[in-house]
C-alpha cells in the first residue's frame, strides 16, 4: 500500500505492507540515525519527531505515519556533498552542526553514542517549546532515551548549553571539574543510635554487630593542576559521526545480496534432540542455507575470558546434539529477508528427548544433580559430574594475620544475580568476504581479538598469532587463508 507523508522537509511516498513497523520503513529509507534496540518501546534509541512529538518507531506501524511530518537526526544538520565536517578546529564548522550536537560534542556527553540521535531529538523537541528549561525540565524531557554509559549529567549539562546559545547568550569553555575532598570518616564505635538500622536478631551473619558512628569532615574544593594535556576537555575523535547519527554500528550496514541469518532456540532448559527434520525449511524459496549440528564440524572452545590462551574450560561448540538452557541454539537459517527466513525456522521440526533441569547453583552441586556437560570432548571442566566448570583459588598476603589485627570483622552469604552490561546496541554480526579473499566479521564488541581467537578454530582458519591492529579493528593473515575482524563498538 502507498502512504503519503513528509520525511525531513521533503513530501515522499512509501509502499509499504500493513505490518512493517515504522522503525523499519525509515532505516529502508536511509535514516539510519533511527536506531534499532529494543523492538518493545523501553529504551528509546529509534525514536523520532512526528509532527513534532517524539514518539518511538518501534511501537508504531508505517501506515500510522500517513500524512503525517517525520523529522530524523538528519534534518538537524544535513550532510552537504563534498565537505568535511569532522574536524572540530576546521573553519566554521558551525555551518554543519547544530547548537544541540556542539554543546553534546563540547561537554563529553557522547560515550558509545547509540541513544545520542534519540536523546538530540529530545532535546530538540523540548527547546522548541521551551527555550528556558531547568534542570528538571531537561531530565524529564530525555527520560525517555535510556543511556547507560553517561549518567545523563553531561547530557543535561549540554542541553542547558545549547538553550543558552540558541537564545544569544555567550556560554562559557567547557572546563574540567574541581577535585570535592572532604566526606564521611569512621569514629571509636560506640553504642547505635535511635536511628541506626538493625540487622536481624542484631546480629550480622551470625555475629554480633557494633556500630561504627559516621562523621562528615569539611568539604575542600581543590582547582585542576595547570597542565598541557592532563586535565583538558578532550573531543572524542568520532563524536560528529555520532552526534550525527550516521551508520556506524553494525546493525547499521548492509551489504549488496546480503542474506539474513535466524536461529532456532530451544524451548527446554536441558534436553536431547533425537531428531531434527529441516528439508522443508530448506526448499522454501529464499532461503539458502539451514544448519544443525549434523551439518558443522564439532569444534570445542570456550567464550569465557579475554585473554590468551583461552582460558578452560571448553565446553561448547556451535551447534550440539543436546541443549543446556532455554534459547541454546538448535539451528541457524540464512535467507534473503529476516522474513523468510522466519518462515523457514517455522517449518523446522525437532523431536526432544526432554531431561530434567537443574536451576540452582548449589543443587547442581550435590550428588545426584543432572549433570549438564556429560560430553567425552569437553576440555577442562574442572568436575563436571558436580557441575562445577572452574575452580579459582586466590590467596593475598597473611589472611590469619589480617584477621586477628582487624577492629572488625564482618562474615556474612552473599548471592547476585546474572550481570548484563545492558548495552542498547544489539547483539549483530556482519560477515563477507573481501576483494582480498579475506573472511571479514564485523561485530559490536569491545574485543575483537577475542572474537577472533574463538571463531578462527570454528572455522579452520588458521590466523597468524600477530596481528596488526587499532581501537576497532584486527587483522591477521595465513599463508592461503585470510582472516579480518572490526568491531562497531564505540567506548
Amino acid at each position: 500500500m502507498h502512504i503519503h507523508l513528509t520525511l525531513n522537509g521533503e513530501q515522499t511516498t512509501w509502499d509499504t505492507a500493513p505490518h512493517e513497523l515504522l522503525l523499519t520503513a525509515l532505516r529502508r529509507a536511509g535514516m539510519w540515525s533511527v536506531k534499532h534496540g529494543c523492538e518493545t518501546g523501553e529504551c528509546g534509541a529509534c525514536a523520532v519527531l512526528l509532527d513534532g512529538k517524539l514518539i518511538n518507531t518501534c511501537t508504531r506501524l508505517a501506515v500510522q505515519a500517513h500524512g503525517a511530518a517525520i523529522e530524523t537526526l538528519e534534518h538537524l544538520a544535513p550532510d552537504q556533498p563534498g565537505r568535511r565536517d569532522n574536524d572540530l578546529h576546521a573553519p566554521s564548522p558551525q555551518a554543519t552542526l547544530h547548537p544541540l550536537q556542539r554543546a553534546f560534542i563540547e561537554t563529553g556527553a557522547i560515550q558509545c553514542g547509540f541513544c545520542t540521535p534519540a536523546q538530540l531529538l529530545a532535546a530538540k523537541a523540548l527547546l522548541d517549546q521551551n527555550s528556558e528549561p531547568d534542570e528538571a525540565q531537561v531530565r524529564e524531557a530525555i527520560a525517555g532515551v535510556l543511556c547507560r554509559c553517561t549518567g545523563y549529567a553531561r547530557p543535561v549539562q549540554a542541553v542547558l548549553r545549547a538553550a543558552a546559545q540558541l537564545r544569544g547568550e555567550p556560554v562559557p569553555p567547557v572546563e574540567m571539574p574541581a577535585i570535592t575532598v572532604g566526606g564521611l570518616a569512621d569514629q571509636q564505635p560506640h553504642a547505635p543510635p535511635d536511628d541506626t538500622p538493625e540487622f536481624p536478631d542484631d546480629s550480622f551473619g551470625g555475629r554480633p554487630v557494633d556500630t561504627l558512628t559516621r562523621t562528615r569532615l569539611p568539604v575542600m574544593v581543590v582547582a585542576q593542576p595547570e597542565t598541557h594535556v592532563v586535565n583538558k576537555a578532550e573531543t572524542k575523535v568520532d563524536a560528529v559521526k555520532l552526534a550525527k547519527g550516521r551508520p556506524v554500528f553494525t546493525d547499521d550496514m548492509t551489504l549488496p545480496g546480503m542474506l539474513h541469518a535466524a536461529l532456532l532456540t530451544s524451548p527446554h532448559a536441558h534436553a536431547r534432540i533425537r531428531s531434527i527434520e529441516v528439508a522443508a525449511a530448506r526448499a522454501l524459496e529464499g532461503v539458502h542455507a539451514v544448519l544443525t549440528h549434523q551439518d558443522v564440524s564439532r569444534v570445542m572452545y570456550a567464550s569465557g575470558g579475554q585473554s590468551y590462551p583461552q582460558p578452560h574450560p571448553y565446553d561448547q561448540v556451535s551447534l550440539d546434539s543436546k541443549v543446556r538452557h532455554v534459547g541454546d541454539r538448535v539451528a541457524v537459517v540464512a535467507a534473503e529477508t529476516p522474513e523468510i527466513a522466519q518462515r523457514a525456522l517455522a517449518l523446522i521440526e525437532v523431536d526432544y528427548d526432554v531431561l530434567p533441569a537443574v536451576l540452582d547453583p548449589l543443587a547442581a552441586m550435590q550428588e545426584g544433580a543432572p549433570q549438564i556437560h556429560d560430553e567425552a570432548d569437553a576440555v577442562g571442566i574442572h568436575d563436571a559430574a558436580h557441575n562445577r566448570s572452574h575452580h579459582i583459588h586466590v590467596k593475598h598476603g597473611d589472611l590469619e594475620k589480617g584477621f586477628a589485627e582487624a577492629a572488625w570483622t564482618f562474615e556474612h552469604e552473599y548471592r547476585v544475580h546474572q550481570v548484563q552490561q545492558a548495552a542498547i546496541e544489539p547483539h549483530a554480526c556482519i560477515t563477507y568476504w573481501d576483494e582480498d579473499d579475506r573472511l571479514v566479521v564485523r561485530t559490536s564488541t569491545q574485543v575483537p581479538f577475542h572474537v577472533r581467537r574463538i571463531i578462527a578454530p570454528l572455522l579452520a582458519c588458521p590466523c597468524a598469532a600477530s596481528a596488526s591492529s587499532s581501537r576497532a579493528s584486527a587483522v591477521a593473515s595465513a599463508a592461503n587463508r585470510k582472516c579480518s575482524w572490526r568491531t562497531s563498538a564505540h567506548i
